[in-house]
């Protein structure tokens, strides 16, 4: 008797594990999506302030932020600077498209948050340094908006998750015992 009772028991924390599991992949999902709305923060901080050129921008940004397994931002930022810098080669567009497309492969972002990360070259074009500042500004403020939506989105799905798993483990325990 005791042992239909202890899988039962097993069962119902095994679903309710699988549940966790999805909850902390959102979450992780979350903390890259803030990763890059407050590494495009500080562009625009450096934009708006020092008025450097973009590779020193990417540099000073990349020196600001931590590098993660889940999101090697960091070193995304430095190559491209560094790329930028050598001159000679690949626009701005290109050179951000191939390097944040290698960062954006590992994350967990859903395609239209990729995709709206891959439309920062467009953002940062401007010559004139009023209207990269405006541009930029704008990006962020984006980002921000995707962040803030993600997050409340992501309460609710986590509550509904972690109830179905949970609803399916007793009622797979009940069907089993």
């Amino acid at each position: 008797m005791m042992w239909p009772l202890f899988g039962a028991c097993l069962t119902i924390l095994g679903s309710g594990g699988a549940g966790f599991c999805i909850c902390m992949e959102r979450k992780q999902r979350l903390e890259q999506l803030a990763l890059f709305s407050r590494a495009f923060a500080l562009i625009a901080g450096e934009v708006g302030y020092s008025r450097s050129c973009l590779p020193v921008i990417f540099r000073e940004t990349a020196q600001k932020m931590e590098d993660r397994a889940s999101c090697p931002l960091k070193e995304t930022f430095e190559t491209i600077g560094t790329r930028l810098e050598d001159g000679g080669g690949p626009d701005m567009e290109t050179v951000w498209r191939e390097e944040m497309q290698r960062c954006l492969a590992v994350t967990k972002l859903r395609r239209q948050e990729k995709e709206q990360i891959l439309s920062f070259s467009k953002a940062v074009w401007y010559p004139d340094g009023e209207r990269q500042q405006t541009a930029v500004l704008s990006f962020v403020e984006s980002m921000e908006q995707a962040f803030l939506g993600a997050k409340q989105t992501e309460r609710e799905a986590n509550r509904i998750t972690m109830a179905l798993c949970l609803a399916a483990g007793c009622l797979t325990a009940i069907l089993l015992v």
